[in-house]
């Protein structure tokens, strides 16, 4: 098994860190985990909004020094 995608836009704003989420998602395997860090504020609302629209489980949200770690899960893998 490999270990989760890491996705770093800190510093990015919108829309850069959910394309480069859609993009991650799109080339995930089912199963598959991202880590996605990021300080925009924009990023509480737009990641969980692209995760609702695109039907997957909401992502595990860490408040860190400087920023958010998301953490998203692509259902469909082995239990």
């Amino acid at each position: 098994m490999t270990g989760p995608v890491v996705i770093d836009v800190l510093g990015l704003r919108c829309p850069i860190p959910v394309q480069h989420t859609r993009l991650a998602l799109r080339d995930l395997s089912a199963g598959g985990v991202i880590h996605l860090l990021g300080d925009a504020l924009d990023t509480l609302h737009d990641i969980p909004a692209l995760l609702d629209r695109l039907g997957l489980p909401p992502a595990e949200i860490t408040k860190m020094d400087k920023g958010w770690l998301f953490v998203i899960n692509k259902p469909g893998g082995d239990p």
